[in-house]
């Protein structure tokens, strides 16, 4: 006898921590997301590390690290006094030994790509992430921060809930099973909707709106983008813009406006994400802003780490609703 699977009671996976009041009193904070905005942020800032791995580490390792290189220790021995910048790569002076580390990176993004053993995958990222960015800070750059944060909120989190190979080979399993039961219950249906704690969720977007508000600060306390010269300047400079001014010249009043709009968008985004009326249009603004910086200026993979944070934001489960059977 074959039973048709119905949506049923939701299912929530993974930590679900006490909160104090009055966050405990805020459905912000309690109120149960679906799983795959989680899973959105898994497979876009895996993509982008896989990448990242494969095409800015991986050629070029050999100068990157190891003794005699650009992040040998001695060129940033300096720099760890009175730190504790901590890598379990530290002492490796062999360059050779980097490339089997890196293909071990490399792996770790495929699985947290497909969702198998996401958090182990997220946590072997992480730790990566963490020690080969402490080896040569001169290589990396705000980014390569964020590809931490973001890895560390993975591991703590139920990132391959759905989306993942894991939940693909768990949900046909159980449909397997439910075709030769007799009952189906909300755990054991493939169909039923996943849900996740958002406390991770809303850490991250908080962390962002920080990162934001005080990048402005600190760039407001700078003459020049006060002035409104910054980004003149920039486009101008070889060394950071991917096109020659010439052949993309933008008005000097248009640049100053731009500087100065940048400016008032960083500053105001903890507000302006508050107001509703105007969220989706800072948020848009946002993700404007980093794919003009991709599309303009040398910053490596910056801005598509950035716009990973963007992704858990997104309502995907209005294209993902399932059907019955």
């Amino acid at each position: 006898m074959i039973l048709k699977c119905r949506m049923n009671e939701p299912m929530v996976v993974g930590l679900t921590p006490w909160l104090p009041w009055p966050l405990s009193r805020w459905a912000w904070w309690t109120e149960p997301v679906r799983a795959e905005r989680l899973a959105a942020l898994r497979i876009g800032l895996a993509l982008v590390l896989l990448v990242d791995v494969v095409v800015q580490y991986l050629p070029h390792y050999a100068d990157y690290f190891g003794v005699g290189s650009l992040g040998s220790p001695e060129v940033f021995a300096g720099r760890n006094s009175g730190h504790w910048h901590w890598s379990l790569l530290r002492g490796l002076e062999d360059s050779r030994l980097f490339g089997p580390i890196l293909l071990l990176w490399a792996a770790a993004a495929v699985l947290l790509l497909v969702g198998w053993h996401s958090r182990l995958a997220a946590l072997v990222a992480w730790v990566l992430s963490v020690s080969i960015l402490n080896l040569n800070y001169g290589l990396h750059n705000s980014g390569d921060r964020i590809r931490s944060i973001v890895l560390f909120y993975l591991m703590l989190t139920p990132c391959g809930a759905v989306w993942s190979l894991h939940s693909f080979l768990r949900g046909r399993a159980l449909g397997l099973r439910g075709q030769k039961s007799s009952s189906l219950t909300p755990d054991s249906c493939p169909l039923t909707p996943t849900f996740v704690s958002p406390w991770a969720l809303r850490l991250l977007f908080i962390q962002m709106a920080l990162i934001y508000f005080f990048n402005g600060v600190y760039k407001i306390v700078g003459p020049d983008w006060r002035s409104g010269e910054v980004l003149f300047s920039i486009l101008g400079n070889v060394q950071w813009a991917r096109w020659s001014f010439a052949d993309l010249p933008v008005p000097f009043v248009v640049t100053k406006l731009l500087t100065w709009g940048i400016l008032a968008w960083e500053l105001g985004f903890p507000v302006l994400v508050i107001v509703k009326p105007l969220r989706t249009l800072t948020l848009l603004l946002g993700v404007v802003l980093h794919l003009g910086l991709a599309f303009t200026l040398d910053l490596g993979l910056f801005s598509f780490y950035m716009l990973c944070m963007y992704l858990p934001l997104i309502p995907w489960e209005r294209w993902t609703k399932p059907k019955d059977q």
